[in-house]
């Protein structure tokens, strides 16, 4: 790995919480704009909002889970993040997908379930790179 490669895996591991938060929003809204056309294309404005839905649900267990894994960082007590983190992460889309398959409402008429597998699984991604811990600078890396 080259000097400017390590230097850019060490200056994304060290953004702070407000920016790695500014991330993943731009993220989410960038797969909204990419599931929305085919969400129109299949359900017209019920699929808007069955995607809309999705992608709130997967954001509010998103943006604590990534705020729990930055705020607790102490070694003693890292479980306890990873842990939350894990639990809002899966548990808020697990939930509402629970109340949308027994209702049987509009959103399940429009396959609120697939945009919500594709929501959590592209959120989850971003949301696992936001989550690495801080890095150390390797010996010899200049701030150049």
């Amino acid at each position: 790995m080259n000097a400017g490669a390590r230097r850019s895996t060490y200056d994304f591991r060290n953004w702070g919480l407000p920016l790695r938060t500014a991330v993943l929003l731009a993220a989410v809204l960038l797969l909204y704009a990419a599931v929305a056309p085919v969400a129109w294309y299949l359900g017209g404005r019920d699929g808007l909002l069955a995607a809309a839905a999705a992608a709130g649900v997967c954001s509010l267990g998103a943006f604590p889970a990534l705020w729990a894994s930055r705020l607790i960082r102490d070694p003693k007590t890292v479980l306890y993040g990873w842990l939350a983190g894990m639990f809002l992460r899966m548990g808020i889309p697990m939930t509402f997908a629970l109340i949308v398959t027994f209702g049987n409402g509009v959103l399940a008429d429009c396959g609120v379930m697939y945009y919500l597998i594709v929501f959590f699984l592209g959120i989850l991604g971003v949301e696992t790179v936001l989550s690495l811990p801080p890095g150390e600078r390797p010996p010899g890396l200049s701030d150049k």
